[in-house]
Protein backbone atom coordinates (compact mmCIF):
# COMPACT_ATOMS: atom_id res chain seq x y z
CA UNK A 1 0.00 0.00 0.00
CA UNK A 2 1.21 3.36 -0.49
CA UNK A 3 -1.13 4.98 1.67
CA UNK A 4 0.76 7.34 4.37
CA UNK A 5 -0.22 6.96 8.01
CA UNK A 6 1.30 9.91 9.62
CA UNK A 7 -1.55 10.74 11.09
CA UNK A 8 -1.58 14.14 13.30
CA UNK A 9 -2.31 12.15 16.56
CA UNK A 10 0.49 9.81 16.55
CA UNK A 11 1.90 10.11 19.26
CA UNK A 12 6.24 9.15 19.27
CA UNK A 13 6.83 8.34 22.46
CA UNK A 14 3.40 6.10 22.38
CA UNK A 15 4.17 4.01 19.94
CA UNK A 16 7.97 3.41 21.40
CA UNK A 17 6.05 2.23 24.12
CA UNK A 18 3.45 0.37 22.74
CA UNK A 19 6.58 -0.96 20.47
CA UNK A 20 8.30 -2.49 23.18
CA UNK A 21 5.06 -4.02 24.40
CA UNK A 22 4.80 -5.90 21.70
CA UNK A 23 8.18 -7.04 21.23
CA UNK A 24 8.48 -7.85 24.90
CA UNK A 25 4.98 -9.59 24.86
CA UNK A 26 5.44 -11.89 21.40
CA UNK A 27 9.12 -12.70 22.52
CA UNK A 28 7.59 -15.61 24.71
CA UNK A 29 5.90 -17.11 21.52
CA UNK A 30 9.17 -17.76 19.89
CA UNK A 31 9.14 -21.29 19.28
CA UNK A 32 9.21 -24.59 17.53
CA UNK A 33 5.72 -24.75 17.54
CA UNK A 34 4.75 -21.26 16.23
CA UNK A 35 5.28 -20.62 12.58
CA UNK A 36 5.89 -16.76 13.04
CA UNK A 37 4.15 -13.74 14.38
CA UNK A 38 2.90 -10.28 12.89
CA UNK A 39 2.13 -6.32 14.04
CA UNK A 40 -0.91 -5.57 12.70
CA UNK A 41 -2.79 -2.00 13.17
CA UNK A 42 -1.00 1.30 14.47
CA UNK A 43 2.31 0.05 15.25
CA UNK A 44 2.95 -1.85 11.77
CA UNK A 45 1.61 1.41 10.24
CA UNK A 46 4.13 3.51 12.55
CA UNK A 47 1.71 5.64 14.39
CA UNK A 48 -0.03 5.31 17.84
CA UNK A 49 -2.26 7.75 19.67
CA UNK A 50 -4.51 7.05 22.90
CA UNK A 51 -7.20 5.51 20.51
CA UNK A 52 -4.69 2.67 19.31
CA UNK A 53 -4.07 -0.55 20.47
CA UNK A 54 -1.79 -3.36 19.80
CA UNK A 55 -2.49 -6.49 17.51
CA UNK A 56 -0.52 -9.27 17.29
CA UNK A 57 -1.43 -12.14 15.19
CA UNK A 58 0.62 -15.51 15.99
CA UNK A 59 0.00 -18.43 13.67
CA UNK A 60 0.78 -21.75 15.31
CA UNK A 61 1.35 -25.24 14.41
CA UNK A 62 -1.92 -27.25 13.98
CA UNK A 63 -3.04 -29.28 16.97
CA UNK A 64 -0.88 -27.21 19.39
CA UNK A 65 -2.07 -25.74 22.15
CA UNK A 66 -0.31 -22.08 23.59
CA UNK A 67 -1.02 -20.76 27.01
CA UNK A 68 -3.16 -17.91 25.32
CA UNK A 69 -6.24 -17.66 27.56
CA UNK A 70 -7.76 -14.16 26.46
CA UNK A 71 -8.10 -12.86 23.42
CA UNK A 72 -7.60 -9.26 24.99
CA UNK A 73 -5.44 -8.14 27.51
CA UNK A 74 -4.23 -4.93 29.02
CA UNK A 75 -0.36 -4.53 29.40
CA UNK A 76 0.99 -1.10 31.29
CA UNK A 77 -2.12 0.44 30.64
CA UNK A 78 -2.33 -0.34 26.71
CA UNK A 79 -4.51 -3.02 25.34
CA UNK A 80 -3.19 -5.91 23.15
CA UNK A 81 -5.63 -7.96 20.87
CA UNK A 82 -4.20 -11.37 20.10
CA UNK A 83 -5.21 -13.15 16.88
CA UNK A 84 -4.31 -16.96 16.92
CA UNK A 85 -4.72 -18.95 14.32
CA UNK A 86 -3.65 -22.42 12.70
CA UNK A 87 -0.49 -21.63 9.71
CA UNK A 88 -1.67 -24.75 8.04
CA UNK A 89 -5.93 -24.11 7.70
CA UNK A 90 -4.85 -20.14 6.70
CA UNK A 91 -3.02 -21.86 3.52
CA UNK A 92 -6.32 -22.90 2.24
CA UNK A 93 -9.03 -20.39 3.93
CA UNK A 94 -9.74 -17.46 1.79
CA UNK A 95 -8.85 -13.92 3.57
CA UNK A 96 -11.58 -11.24 2.51
CA UNK A 97 -10.93 -7.65 1.62
CA UNK A 98 -10.46 -6.87 5.18
CA UNK A 99 -8.09 -8.88 6.42
CA UNK A 100 -6.03 -8.58 2.93
CA UNK A 101 -6.01 -5.01 3.62
CA UNK A 102 -4.89 -5.33 6.93
CA UNK A 103 -2.18 -7.88 6.15
CA UNK A 104 -0.88 -5.49 3.32
CA UNK A 105 0.20 -2.59 6.55
CA UNK A 106 1.85 -5.60 8.45
CA UNK A 107 5.23 -5.96 9.88
CA UNK A 108 6.67 -9.33 10.57
CA UNK A 109 8.49 -9.73 14.03
CA UNK A 110 9.36 -13.85 13.85
CA UNK A 111 9.44 -15.75 10.48
CA UNK A 112 12.50 -18.34 10.90
CA UNK A 113 11.63 -20.24 8.07
CA UNK A 114 10.25 -17.29 5.58
CA UNK A 115 6.53 -18.81 5.86
CA UNK A 116 4.43 -15.98 6.80
CA UNK A 117 6.11 -13.89 4.45
CA UNK A 118 5.27 -16.07 1.16
CA UNK A 119 1.93 -16.60 3.11
CA UNK A 120 1.38 -12.83 3.13
CA UNK A 121 2.51 -11.90 -0.21
CA UNK A 122 -0.06 -14.99 -1.73
CA UNK A 123 -2.73 -14.09 -0.15
CA UNK A 124 -3.11 -10.16 -0.28
CA UNK A 125 -2.46 -9.29 -4.01
CA UNK A 126 -5.52 -7.44 -5.75
CA UNK A 127 -6.22 -9.65 -8.66
CA UNK A 128 -6.77 -8.38 -11.90
CA UNK A 129 -10.87 -9.66 -12.19
CA UNK A 130 -10.90 -8.25 -8.95
CA UNK A 131 -9.87 -4.82 -10.09
CA UNK A 132 -11.84 -4.68 -13.09
CA UNK A 133 -15.09 -5.28 -10.69
CA UNK A 134 -14.10 -2.98 -8.36
CA UNK A 135 -14.11 -0.69 -11.52
CA UNK A 136 -16.92 -1.90 -12.54
CA UNK A 137 -19.49 -2.09 -9.67
CA UNK A 138 -18.16 0.79 -8.44
CA UNK A 139 -18.82 3.14 -11.62
CA UNK A 140 -22.48 1.87 -11.83
CA UNK A 141 -23.39 0.98 -8.24
CA UNK A 142 -22.28 4.86 -7.32
CA UNK A 143 -24.60 6.19 -10.19
CA UNK A 144 -27.73 4.03 -9.37
CA UNK A 145 -27.59 4.99 -5.56
CA UNK A 146 -26.83 8.85 -6.03
CA UNK A 147 -28.71 9.61 -9.47
CA UNK A 148 -31.59 6.94 -9.78
CA UNK A 149 -32.71 5.82 -6.23
CA UNK A 150 -32.10 9.38 -4.61
CA UNK A 151 -35.12 9.73 -7.03
CA UNK A 152 -37.03 6.58 -6.10
CA UNK A 153 -36.94 7.89 -2.35
CA UNK A 154 -38.22 11.47 -3.70
CA UNK A 155 -41.21 9.55 -5.55
CA UNK A 156 -41.99 7.59 -2.24
CA UNK A 157 -42.05 10.78 -0.38
CA UNK A 158 -38.99 10.12 1.84
CA UNK A 159 -36.29 12.82 1.25
CA UNK A 160 -34.40 11.68 4.65
CA UNK A 161 -33.88 8.36 3.02
CA UNK A 162 -33.26 10.20 -0.57
CA UNK A 163 -30.06 11.60 1.11
CA UNK A 164 -28.99 8.55 3.04
CA UNK A 165 -28.97 6.97 -0.50
CA UNK A 166 -25.46 9.55 -0.81
CA UNK A 167 -23.61 7.02 1.82
CA UNK A 168 -23.81 3.58 0.01
CA UNK A 169 -23.17 5.38 -3.06
CA UNK A 170 -19.95 7.51 -2.01
CA UNK A 171 -18.96 4.11 -0.69
CA UNK A 172 -19.60 2.34 -4.00
CA UNK A 173 -17.30 5.36 -5.78
CA UNK A 174 -14.77 4.97 -2.88
CA UNK A 175 -14.18 1.19 -4.14
CA UNK A 176 -13.82 2.08 -8.13
CA UNK A 177 -11.19 5.17 -6.75
CA UNK A 178 -9.02 1.76 -4.60
CA UNK A 179 -9.15 -0.10 -7.63
CA UNK A 180 -7.95 2.10 -10.33
CA UNK A 181 -5.05 2.92 -8.11
CA UNK A 182 -4.51 -0.98 -7.98
CA UNK A 183 -5.03 -0.94 -4.22
CA UNK A 184 -7.14 -3.09 -2.30
CA UNK A 185 -10.20 -1.64 0.05
CA UNK A 186 -9.45 -0.72 2.75
CA UNK A 187 -11.30 -1.41 6.44
CA UNK A 188 -14.55 0.94 6.67
CA UNK A 189 -12.96 2.81 9.67
CA UNK A 190 -9.65 4.02 7.48
CA UNK A 191 -11.71 4.13 4.27
CA UNK A 192 -12.16 7.64 3.55
CA UNK A 193 -8.68 8.37 5.59
CA UNK A 194 -7.04 6.25 2.85
CA UNK A 195 -8.94 7.28 -0.20
CA UNK A 196 -7.44 11.03 0.53
CA UNK A 197 -3.94 9.59 0.16
CA UNK A 198 -4.74 7.50 -3.03
CA UNK A 199 -2.50 9.17 -6.28
CA UNK A 200 -4.95 9.22 -8.81
CA UNK A 201 -8.10 10.70 -7.97
CA UNK A 202 -10.70 13.42 -9.84
CA UNK A 203 -9.51 16.92 -9.51
CA UNK A 204 -9.78 18.84 -6.52
CA UNK A 205 -10.94 15.75 -4.60
CA UNK A 206 -11.58 16.61 -1.30
CA UNK A 207 -13.08 20.08 -1.85
CA UNK A 208 -15.71 18.15 -3.92
CA UNK A 209 -16.65 15.15 -1.79
CA UNK A 210 -16.77 17.46 1.18
CA UNK A 211 -19.50 19.32 -1.21
CA UNK A 212 -21.02 15.77 -1.13
CA UNK A 213 -20.87 14.67 2.04
CA UNK A 214 -22.34 17.87 3.71
CA UNK A 215 -26.09 17.95 4.52
CA UNK A 216 -27.49 21.25 5.13
CA UNK A 217 -30.72 20.48 5.54
CA UNK A 218 -33.29 17.33 4.12
CA UNK A 219 -34.91 19.24 0.86
CA UNK A 220 -35.30 18.38 -2.29
CA UNK A 221 -32.80 21.01 -3.55
CA UNK A 222 -30.10 19.91 -1.19
CA UNK A 223 -30.85 16.73 -2.93
CA UNK A 224 -30.72 18.25 -6.18
CA UNK A 225 -26.95 20.32 -4.88
CA UNK A 226 -25.55 17.06 -4.06
CA UNK A 227 -26.28 14.91 -6.83
CA UNK A 228 -24.97 17.48 -9.62
CA UNK A 229 -21.46 17.97 -7.63
CA UNK A 230 -21.45 13.75 -7.39
CA UNK A 231 -22.55 13.60 -10.84
CA UNK A 232 -19.89 16.21 -12.25
CA UNK A 233 -17.16 14.02 -10.65
CA UNK A 234 -18.80 11.06 -11.87
CA UNK A 235 -18.86 11.97 -15.64
CA UNK A 236 -15.08 12.90 -15.40
CA UNK A 237 -14.50 9.44 -14.37
CA UNK A 238 -16.39 7.24 -16.54
CA UNK A 239 -14.27 7.41 -19.77
CA UNK A 240 -11.35 6.95 -17.67
CA UNK A 241 -12.81 3.65 -16.42
CA UNK A 242 -14.08 3.01 -19.95
CA UNK A 243 -10.87 2.82 -21.00
CA UNK A 244 -9.28 1.09 -17.99
CA UNK A 245 -11.69 -2.21 -18.56
CA UNK A 246 -11.87 -1.56 -22.47
CA UNK A 247 -15.60 -1.53 -22.36
CA UNK A 248 -18.07 1.46 -22.97
CA UNK A 249 -20.46 2.07 -20.18
CA UNK A 250 -23.44 0.55 -21.82
CA UNK A 251 -21.73 -2.71 -21.92
CA UNK A 252 -20.30 -2.70 -18.15
CA UNK A 253 -24.35 -2.38 -16.99
CA UNK A 254 -25.06 -4.90 -18.76
CA UNK A 255 -22.17 -7.18 -16.53
CA UNK A 256 -22.67 -5.60 -14.08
Amino acid sequence: MSTNFQIQSSNPKLLEKATKIAEEFAQQFIRDDVVGIVFLGAIARGYFDNFADIDIAIFKKAGIELPITEKFLKVEGVEVQIWLSDYESEISNSWDMARRWTYSQSKIFFDSQGKIAQLISEKIPLTPDEKKWLLMSGLTLSEWYINRLTKLWVERGNIISAHHMFAQGINYFFDMLFGFNNELVADMKWRYYCVEQLEKLPQNFRERIKDIMAVHSFTFDELERRKKVFMEMWEEMKPLIEKEVQLSYDEIIQLV
